[in-house]
């Protein structure tokens, strides 16, 4: 019997699943955190087991956060007269028909299978069989199913079970039928915050106090910000403590000990009560107190570990700190600040909001690739007509990053500079010169940008205004991090070792190593001789490569892209590679599907997936293309990466890398294309081709068409909504009509001699 009470919403789609479940196998609910997913989903198990009696629910839980025991406790408060347990219950009970099972999956996921526990002689699987012997059905369910997608499939595959249900805030998978909450459903109820504000009072912040350090400032506005939130409480005689959370995505040890000592500073003491943190192997003893809505603690250290399936409605602030700025906010994390402490609003701005303080440049990116969540992979099977189609694919042996020569990289890269920076040809790159006409950035002050606004949902986000974020002087010790990341993103651009790459970044822009029993009298001379930027200090080196990473990124891709350099190349192996029999597409769930697209190599393969950001608009116009022309008789998407997708390796000045076609198709006329779509050319006739290694690709393309001769290949392009195609020579210059024919050109499709 279920005890607690469903709002209506919730009570909506629990009722749409239910239904559902008599033709599906697979469901998938998409829910935001807040929304009572846990509580819909006891009141589902209910109902269901009412109808179907002879079934036995297994609750799969990741492990982080102890969700198998706070997922148990829920299921206890609400439902009456289901027996429950856990995964060692499960296999001594000779009769689980009616029963729901919590199973943390980090104890099964192991090889054998076997859980393990001292005088347990019954394994997992073998009660799973004598279920399947005994015509008990098996309905599982995936909490959380985003994070341990390969490992949940895995399950699945191996139990066996009549029904599946995934449930999670940003699901990944997708089989047949998707029950998808709104976040405007889940505001309307009170459940979470109306609103997310970002980086409230930081410009002004910023302005009066520039010479503080932008990331500690966070935390003493996060703090002001958590007093008025208290006051607010107080005011309506609610005995709630905001808490703030500080997310160290890396958890580095200094920078810890950083933030602990500005939090002693501003009278918040690590041992007394103040300050809790959670880390890996460090989790605090007293958790309810960190749950408690009066709890004592006024702020959470932690890391994205504490990120699953942690339920603290007191949440109320997050202060993500940088620590390199790669990472990428997470809805998951957000949606941690975003439950209301008693499940309604107070119709009190500052109460029925949730703040986000954070420095991080990459805050949009990360929320902006969260969409792609809308898409849910989607295994398809080959055509029964489409057999044995097979092709010579080409892979590297390993890598090329460590073989290049070090002094190349420097010379290249140095050369490059010359020709780009050096106007007046006097041998000589001023830094007045690349600061004024160039944008380049020096001094020893580290530059940094924010954004400002309040935003209804995550995804509005995306819209809000960029701030200039301040600066500060950078300290080679504490900023140590953030200068590792700019050089690692650096070598990264170029596909080369981080040691060789940083080599060549003191050679031409670090201080003149002065210690010559450090260096050889020839390194000496090859540095000095090959400075690009002389005198700087190591602060100012080390700022200079922070605040400029992107144009030294761009910069090295040019070179990498259009330079030749001297390395050892590794071995290519070459082998059969078969169209794959299955193959995972995304497809988004919530537009339904319209068009059958019977020109793919796959069955049921529909319009829902041809959709931004899944494909681009290019993709998308050469799909639809390849459905409506009789030229046409199958074509195939390739996968982006892995061994089972079809490969070739073409050259940089620094390495080489596996490049996987988009496109592989079959004509009316027997004959064999592989087709790469790049972008073509804005409004305003400038090429929107992202890719710095298209001519590259292209070059590899050729090269091995010419040693297949069964094989054709091109590069599609767009102008608008028209295709242009090229097998003959790369051009970015697509008004060139030597080089770019219409897609539906006589000229186009003929083999490139």
């Amino acid at each position: 019997m279920f005890l607690g009470k469903l709002f209506d919403f919730q009570t909506l789609h629990e009722e749409k699943l239910l239904e559902k479940t008599k033709e599906n196998t697979e469901l998938v609910l998409s829910a935001p955190t807040g929304s009572g997913k846990t509580v819909l989903a006891c009141k589902f198990i209910d109902d269901y087991l009412d109808e179907n009696p002879n079934t036995v629910f297994l609750w799969l839980c990741p492990g982080a956060g102890g969700l198998q025991i706070q997922s148990q406790e829920s299921f206890k408060n609400v439902i009456s007269g289901i027996q429950d347990g856990d995964v060692y219950d499960f296999i001594n009970d000779f009769n689980p028909s009616g029963k729901v099972f919590f199973i943390n999956w980090d104890k099964i996921n192991r090889v054998s299978n076997t859980v393990l526990r001292e005088g347990e002689h019954r394994n997992l699987m073998e009660r799973v069989a004598e279920c399947h012997r005994n015509k008990i059905d098996l309905f599982i369910l995936i909490d959380e199913e985003h994070k341990y997608q390969a490992t949940a499939n895995y399950f699945v595959s191996e139990l066996n079970p009549k029904h599946v249900l995934r449930i999670s805030a940003t699901p990944t998978t997708q089989n047949t039928y998707t029950e998808v909450i709104d976040d405007d459903e889940v505001i309307g109820a009170g459940l979470i915050t109306s609103s997310i504000s970002i980086n409230e009072g930081l410009s002004d912040a910023i302005e009066k106090n520039n010479n503080l350090d932008d990331d500690l400032l966070l935390v003493k506005l996060a703090d002001l910000k958590r007093k008025e939130i208290l006051t607010e409480y107080s005011k309506l005689n609610l005995n709630i403590r905001p808490l703030v959370l500080i997310q160290f995505p890396n958890g580095n040890p200094e920078w810890i000990e950083r933030v602990k000592k500005s939090l002693n500073d501003m009278g918040y003491l690590d041992g007394n009560g103040d300050i809790a943190s959670w880390f890996s192997g460090d989790h605090p003893e007293n958790v309810e107190e960190i749950n408690n809505l009066d709890g004592k603690y006024s702020f959470l250290l932690f890391k994205q570990a504490i990120a699953t399936g942690w339920d603290c409605p007191r949440a109320k602030i997050l202060v993500k700190l940088r620590e390199g700025g790669s990472e990428s906010f997470n809805i998951q994390t957000i949606g941690r600040i975003r439950r209301m402490p008693e499940r309604k609003h107070y119709d009190n701005e500052t109460l029925d909001r949730c703040y986000v303080f954070t420095l991080d440049n990459k805050f949009k990116e990360g929320l902006t690739n969260s969409i792609s969540n809308s898409f849910y992979s989607v295994l398809y099977k080959i055509r029964p007509d489409i057999k044995n189609f097979t092709l010579i694919k080409e892979s590297l042996n390993g890598s090329d990053r460590y073989a290049i020569n070090p002094e190349a990289v420097v010379l290249k890269i140095r050369e490059r500079f010359f020709k780009k920076f050096d106007l007046n040809k006097d041998g000589q790159i001023e830094k007045s010169e690349l600061e004024k006409s160039y944008g380049f950035i020096f001094g020893t002050k580290l530059k940094t940008n924010a954004i400002e606004g309040v935003a209804r949902t995550t995804n509005d986000i995306r819209f809000l205004n960029p701030i200039f974020g301040g600066e500060h002087d950078i300290d080679n010790h504490e900023d140590g991090f953030i200068i590792r990341d700019a050089k690692r993103r650096i070598a990264r651009s170029i596909g080369i070792d981080e040691n060789i790459s940083n080599n060549a970044l003191r050679v031409l822009f670090g201080p003149q190593n002065q210690e010559i029993d450090v260096f050889s009298k020839n390194e000496y001379e090859f540095e000095e001789n090959n400075k690009v930027i002389k005198n700087l200090s190591l602060n100012e080196y080390n700022a200079f490569l922070i605040n400029n990473r992107d144009k030294l990124i761009e910069i090295f891709s040019q070179v990498n892209a259009s330079e030749i350099a001297t390395f050892k190349e590794t071995d290519t192996i070459e082998s059969n590679w078969y169209l794959p029999k299955n193959q995972y597409y995304k497809h988004h769930k919530k537009i339904l599907s319209d068009v059958l697209i019977t020109k793919n190599a796959f069955l049921d393969y529909r319009d829902n997936i041809l959709l931004n950001p899944n494909r681009s608009y290019g993709e998308i116009n050469f799909e639809k293309w390849c459905q409506n022309s009789k030229l046409v008789n199958w074509y195939y998407k390739n996968g982006d990466k892995g061994k089972e997708f079809f490969s070739l390796v073409y050259r940089t000045a620094f390495h080489r890398s596996n490049f996987y076609p988009d496109y592989i198709l079959k004509l009316s006329d027997e004959s064999i294309w592989i087709i790469e779509v790049k972008g073509g050319v804005k409004s305003d006739g400038i090429s929107n081709n992202i890719d710095p290694y298209a001519k590259n690709k292209f070059e590899s393309l050729k090269k091995y068409t010419l040693k297949y001769s069964n094989v054709n290949f091109g590069f599609v392009r767009e102008i608008g909504t028209n295709l242009y195609i090229s097998n003959s020579n790369w051009s970015e210059d697509m008004q060139d009509s030597k080089v770019w024919q219409p897609i539906d050109s006589a000229k186009a499709w003929l083999k490139y001699e």
